[in-house]
């Protein structure tokens, strides 16, 4: 009987021929050769418009020349919000290395990641693959969301399929490899963290479906996921302990991002054909408004849906019974060389199958949110249920009915090819390229060449360029009109993108983030923003705008010539303005009142309402003194004193005041629950900034959340970095030493 030695050499004899020769067997014996190659091509068939031209702005990607490594947010200062920590780095190092590539190059790295994942979790033939990467790669949810620019998404989109394999492999692994699925569920979440869900389905159905171990180990396999996950997510949990949350995420957010249904076919019809993005517009053109047979499409991929599902379920299947599959090209039948890292642990593709069919039904109805049958769990679960109301848009759920649909497509394919039922018999070759490729490529025939030309690489005009120098760095905040959180330019033709200005100038921006959709005008739960908001509707009445917006920082003025600009034509009538620059892209001011990034006051002024305010500062009455609403009954006095402190900001989450005598402060930092003076807790102005009461020694200003979001970067990168450690020496233990050509080193 041959050794096992002997085995694995006759495997590879098969393909061992020298020269090019070689190079070609092999490349064709690859399963993933064939899907590499189509996934390049849909790549530079629907990135190739974006490469030149300038920068690509999204309705939520507008990432400009300006994208520092630690923002506010970094720093906890979004309310607290560190989400998308991962992705958001990506972003800010690749944009200093490659530049405005870095806009378009998400784009075109998706489509092989995500279609080699695929195929890599079909591990079929080459036409099933095939199949189920062009599905999954090319269909309305990927289409929708390039358009709108959720890339960080769609990244994680893309390693989804990875991360699934990993976690079937994992429960008849050794343990010291359990913590791989979790190192991929903190990936994921890291890159966008609505995957805390997402991925969690997965991780619950292969507790589930796993087989070859007992209840316990497959409790315990689910226990060290979600404890391990948890730990590596501190920095996500800690700080929303110490803070209040920049938005609302009660039933307003419910009804804003609901997923919606076909006007014609209804909302089932309409989520299984992988619609049902809560924007109506404006834009996208959507493929379903192109392909007006887009419902018969959807049942012809759905039936074969349903046959590679029932056929991996209810029959043995190659994989199942230990057998190789094979790789057709052409009329060639190639056999499949098994990998060398393959175990006896492999799960069986009817596992896959089962677990498929749990992630796929789960993500059906979990994509129609507090809609349909389970309607109601879900709106308990976004009532009671800890950071579930990060999947407020619950579309995002429908990721994994695509994967579903993806597996199974592929599956039913090779189910049609080898039936001898199978209609188009004598045409194989051309039928397999039809259903496998052409079909799903028909059903989302738009995403190509920039999504029909739908969205557009945009030049920025250089006045912003030249504002930018104008202005150069230092204190001083730069605030940015129109107040919109989502604008269309002249330079993107139209398309409405996120306000560019954050992203093009060296100082901090004040942008809207009003959202502005259906009946909601904002979100925001910044009391700077609402005092904005209600200043812009009484600035015509006032000459001291620029006193109004000192005591934000607002040190500059930018006024992009965009949708409603001409409303803001009051700025010419304020005395502290001065307008420094005026092109056919933006004006330019600079604030006249504007002393540093701290406001000294000898007392405060309680004021009622924001129309009263607007009167003193018109009157001059609030020179000195400082507003907040309410009454200061309660509030430290001060006797009259000097402006004579000096407040410097150390960092964006450290102010030093200087000292001098008693006296009122206010520093130029957006209000949110965690600031503290010498210990004592800030309160709010009346403009939405920090305000504190100073004794004669001064003291320091200081966010103290940074220190639990501090620590909770402190425990889940040194907790990765450990598993990350762990689940190599884990790998390397069950792997037996090989040559290069597969054989042991210790046989004979």
């Amino acid at each position: 009987m041959p050794s096992d030695h002997h085995q694995r050499r006759d495997q590879h004899l098969t393909l061992r021929v020298n020269g090019p020769t070689s190079l070609f067997l092999r490349a064709s014996a690859n399963p993933n050769s064939l899907t590499t190659i189509v996934s390049i091509i849909v790549a530079i068939a629907v990135a190739a418009p974006l490469v030149i031209g300038g920068r690509v702005y999204l309705l939520d990607w507008s990432l400009g020349p300006i994208s520092p490594l630690v923002s506010a947010a970094t720093l906890g200062l979004n309310g607290g919000l560190t989400a998308s920590m991962g992705g958001s780095i990506l972003a800010a190092v690749l944009n200093s290395l490659v530049g405005a590539a870095m806009t378009w190059l998400l784009v075109f790295a998706f489509f092989p990641i995500a279609m080699l994942g695929a195929a890599r979790l079909v591990d079929g033939t080459q036409w099933s693959r095939l199949a189920a990467a062009t599905l999954y790669a090319v269909n309305p949810f990927v289409f929708t969301r390039l358009f709108v620019g959720h890339l960080l998404l769609l990244i994680g989109y893309a390693l989804l399929p990875y991360a699934v394999k990993s976690a079937l492999r994992s429960p008849t692994a050794p343990r010291l490899t359990w913590v791989v699925p979790a190192l991929w569920w903190a990936v994921l979440t890291s890159l966008s963290p609505h995957f805390a869900w997402i991925y969690g389905v997965v991780i619950i159905g292969v507790a589930i479906v796993a087989k070859g171990i007992g209840s316990r180990v497959r409790t315990l396999w689910f226990a060290t996921q979600v404890a391990l996950f948890g730990l590596m997510n501190c920095y996500l949990w800690l700080p929303h302990s110490a803070t209040s949350l920049p938005t609302q995420v009660g039933s307003v957010s419910l009804d804003l991002y609901r997923t919606l249904g076909d006007p014609s076919l209804g909302l089932i019809p309409n989520v299984l054909g992988l619609y049902g993005f809560w924007r109506l517009g404006p834009g996208p053109e959507l493929p379903k408004q192109v392909v007006t047979g887009w419902p018969y499409l959807m049942a012809v991929m759905l039936l074969i849906v349903l046959a590679g599902a029932l056929h991996a379920l209810w029959r043995r299947s190659k994989l199942d019974t230990g057998l190789s599959p094979t790789t057709s090209a052409g009329d060639a039948t190639i056999p499949e060389v098994p990998s060398p890292t393959a175990t006896a642990e492999e799960p069986s593709r009817r596992t896959l199958a089962w677990l498929l069919v749990f992630i796929g039904v789960a993500g059906f109805f979990l994509a129609l949110g507090d809609q349909g049958p389970t309607g109601q769990l879900f709106l308990w679960a976004y009532d009671h249920v800890p950071f579930f109301p990060i999947m407020r848009e619950p579309q995002k759920f429908l990721m994994l009915l695509a994967l579903t649909y993806a597996v199974f497509f592929g599956w039913g394919i090779d189910y049609l090819r080898n039936s001898s039922s199978f209609l188009f018999r004598g045409g194989q070759f051309t039928a397999t390229w039809l259903l496998a490729l052409a079909l799903p490529l028909g059903y989302t025939p738009t995403i190509f060449f920039g999504l029909a030309h739908q969205i557009a690489p945009s030049n920025v005009p250089s006045s912003y360029q030249q504002a930018d120098t104008r202005m150069g760095t230092g204190p001083g905040l730069v605030l940015s009109l129109p107040w919109h959180l989502y604008l269309t330019y002249p330079f993107t033709n139209g398309r409405v993108v996120a306000n560019i200005t954050p992203g093009e100038f060296r100082r901090g921006v004040i942008a809207g983030d009003n959202v502005q959709s259906g009946n909601v005008n904002s979100q925001s739960t910044s009391p700077r923003s609402a005092y904005l908001q209600d200043l812009f509707n009484l600035a015509p009445t006032t000459h001291e705008f620029g006193a109004l917006v000192a005591p934000l920082g607002v040190k500059y003025v930018v006024v992009s010539k965009t949708v409603d600009w001409l409303l803001y034509d009051w700025l010419n009538q304020q005395r502290d303005l001065r307008l420094v620059m005026n092109t056919s892209a933006l004006e330019l001011w600079r604030n006249l009142d504007y002393r540093g990034v701290g406001v000294r006051a000898r007392a405060l002024s309680p004021v009622t309402s924001l129309t009263q305010l607007v009167t003193l500062a018109n009157e001059g009455r609030l020179r000195g003194r400082l507003p907040v609403f309410g009454t200061t009954a309660s509030l430290p006095a001060s006797a009259p004193s000097s402006l004579n402190r000096t407040v410097h900001q150390i960092s964006p989450i450290t102010y030093r005041i200087g000292p001098g005598p008693a006296g009122w402060v206010s520093v130029d930092a957006a209000y949110q629950e965690g600031w503290s003076f010498n210990g004592s807790p800030a309160i709010e102005s009346a403009t939405g900034t920090v305000l504190v009461h100073v004794g004669a020694a001064g003291g320091t200003l200081t966010f103290t959340p940074w220190r639990l979001v501090r620590l909770g970067y402190a425990i889940s990168l040194g907790l990765f970095l450990l598993l990350v450690a762990v689940a190599i020496i884990g790998r390397r233990r069950t792997r037996r030493p090989q040559l290069l050509d597969g054989s042991d080193p210790n046989g004979p």
